[in-house]
């Protein structure tokens, strides 16, 4: 396990990535709903794919050796929080899997298809900036306000 000044310094270098791909992604989403065509498709297509590496990344840090672990181990009295957590990743990973599907087919020219996409991404949006408030709010419980979990 990692060192809690480790882990914190790693969650926060991974937020910043992911929220920077965020905002890149609603620019781009947002062109693609004002000017939907093959280059906007293309930019969307390019950053989602961006994103959602970078998400799985983060959240196999969080499952398999960072603050997920060192919160069940040092402050077991978390672990319906964790769990919920856990579960949050699977509905993200799920929408992702659907968006992921949705823009390899021709968004452009499929009107139901395109309001589906666009529903599923704001749907994206909505649980995943959910999710990283209520993983903030652990993390600052947890490593702040019961002194942390140092090896």
């Amino acid at each position: 396990m990692l060192a809690s000044d480790d882990v914190r310094k790693r969650m926060h270098h991974e937020h910043r990535t992911l929220r920077v791909l965020q905002e890149d992604m609603l620019d781009r989403f947002e062109t693609f709903c004002s000017e939907p065509g093959v280059q906007s498709h293309g930019a969307m297509v390019e950053v989602f794919r961006d994103f959602r590496a970078s998400l799985e990344r983060h959240f196999d840090f969080e499952e398999e050796g960072g603050y997920l672990r060192a919160v069940t181990t040092r402050r077991p009295h978390h672990q319906d929080q964790v769990d919920a957590l856990r579960a949050e990743h699977d509905t993200i990973r799920d929408i992702m899997a659907r968006l992921s599907a949705e823009l390899d087919a021709d968004l452009t020219g499929d009107l139901p298809r395109c309001e589906t996409f666009k529903n599923d991404f704001v749907e994206l949006m909505r649980q995943f900036g959910r999710h990283e408030q209520a993983e903030s709010e652990l993390v600052m419980e947890v490593f702040w306000l019961e002194g942390g979990v140092s090896d």
